[in-house]
């Protein structure tokens, strides 16, 4: 068993952070960048987390875990990309905001240069074949009641599911089904029926605002955007990447941690200890005693599953589409990476898809969902039937995001667990839903209580999205 490092030892790490995903990487990045040494310890044999991806074994391509999407109204992410020098390597589809195949006909949506929230008001006649006007209208009232509440008003919603609040304010039945389906699944990744009320509408409230917002796409592997970099800033500032390295415990003094305790036995001290675990991952950390232990058993992860099929021919030059949601059917959102990716992506198209939500595809073999996604391709390219599939691979996820239950927002824990324990995480009370965006909010703001602790103060996280337009003129202020 090693020795724990002494204090003024220079092998004693400055900080140690728990968790080498996107928020435990990011958040030794900034500490590193603040002069700090910062140790990362992770369990598996691979950095990245959730936002990882790695060489497909038959191809050879670069495949993520699943697609991921950025919003350009999500600062912090965008901000840790340009510090990282990767910022160019996302693809910002500005021609359109989204194409959605409803019933067979593809519906390109774009924004109005008009005062939000009247910037999609230029898409009611793609609309009403499917909508009628009087459903669409069942939504006015709700919209107007969204403009005006402040964040306070969203967080009171936590008690009630979506589909409660939405039948609670009058919207007919057909435009949920239509609409609100589509966006609790797309944003929340659980069903209207299931989530938090207000996680669903803060993303609707924070959307409202807005009538430029643009969808990207990374144009390599999620972990080429940001590990060897991060890891690379980590390193220079005498810090170190542990990989296989599980902790098993914290180490205690008095009400304070002073360290951490490996599987193998080894103790790290360090005054700080950052825990960038998704909630899953906090019990075995945690005393009973801990209040946080029973916080984070509160957390549900929401499963997916990706494919990624490789074709002999291009089948499309969309970069991306989406399905509305059906317990019925599987994917929602459908990218082809020949039309994304600067890397090779074969000879043909690279499509890559995602099941939300994927309960209903646990029983059903690899084969088969491939085939199911095959069939959902061709509603959108009826020629993928002619092409040949050269190669194809279906990734189960246990954990998208957490799932955004009634009661779940109020249980987001701050960024300070205790004395010298900080958070970071997506699921973390970061004014944001479960995403990417959240997670590197977490890790800003939890360099920023590190180095606040040292008598550092900085200013690091930037602050989410606030409505403009017609939604910054009747929205209450506050919080």
């Amino acid at each position: 068993m090693a020795d724990p490092a002494k204090p003024g030892d220079p092998a004693r790490p400055d900080a140690l952070v728990v968790g080498a995903g996107l928020a435990g990487l990011s958040c030794a990045a900034f500490l590193a960048d603040a002069g700090l040494r910062v140790h990362v310890l992770e369990s598996s044999s691979v950095a990245g987390g959730r936002a990882r991806s790695w060489a497909d074994p038959t191809t050879g391509h670069s495949v993520d875990i699943g697609p991921h999407v950025l919003l350009n109204k999500y600062p912090n992410m965008l901000a840790l990309l340009e510090r990282l020098g990767t910022a160019d390597q996302i693809c910002w589809q500005t021609d359109h905001l989204l194409t959605v195949l409803d019933k067979h006909r593809p519906i390109r949506f774009k924004q109005a240069r008009l005062p939000p929230p009247l910037q999609y008001i230029n898409n009611l006649g793609r609309v009403l074949p499917t909508v009628p006007l009087h459903r669409l209208l069942t939504n006015i009232p709700l919209t107007l009641r969204t403009m005006r509440s402040n964040p306070a008003d969203i967080l009171r919603l936590d008690d009630r599911t979506g589909l409660e609040h939405l039948r609670a304010n009058g919207v007919s039945q057909a435009f949920i089904d239509w609409f609100w389906a589509s966006v609790a699944m797309a944003f929340i990744n659980v069903p209207v029926e299931r989530c938090s009320a207000a996680s669903m509408m803060r993303v609707f409230a924070q959307a409202l605002g807005h009538n430029d917002v643009t969808f990207g796409f990374p144009m390599i592997g999620l972990s080429d955007l940001y590990v060897p970099q991060t890891i690379e800033r980590i390193e220079r500032a005498g810090g170190r990447v542990r990989l296989d390295s599980p902790v098993a415990w914290l180490l205690r003094e008095g009400e304070r941690i002073r360290g951490v305790k490996l599987a193998d036995g080894e103790s790290i001290l360090a005054d700080q200890v950052v825990l960038a675990v998704p909630p899953t991952g906090m019990e075995p950390l945690l005393t009973e005693s801990d209040r946080l232990s029973g916080v984070a058993r509160q957390f549900e992860p929401s499963p997916y599953i990706s494919c990624y099929l490789w074709f002999d021919r291009k089948l499309t030059d969309a970069r991306f589409w989406a399905r509305p949601w059906s317990p019925k059917e599987f994917n929602t959102d459908f990218y082809d990476l020949s039309n994304i990716r600067n890397a090779d992506t074969g000879v043909g198209s690279m499509i890559a898809t995602n099941i939300i939500w994927s309960h209903r595809a646990n029983d059903m073999s690899d084969e088969a969902i491939i085939q199911a996604t095959l069939e959902e391709i061709s509603d959108f390219v009826p020629h993928v039937k002619e092409a040949h599939l050269l190669a194809s691979v279906v990734h189960r996820i246990p954990m998208s995001v957490p799932c955004a239950k009634p009661g779940i927002e109020t249980l987001r824990p701050a960024t300070t667990a205790m004395p010298g324990v900080y958070l970071a995480g997506d699921w973390i009370d970061t004014g944001l839903p479960f995403c990417m965006e959240s997670a590197v909010r977490s890790a800003a703001l939890a360099a920023e209580a590190v180095l606040h602790s040292r008598g550092r103060p900085v200013s690091l996280a930037l602050p989410v999205p606030t409505p403009g337009g017609l939604s910054r003129l009747v929205s209450r202020r506050g919080n």
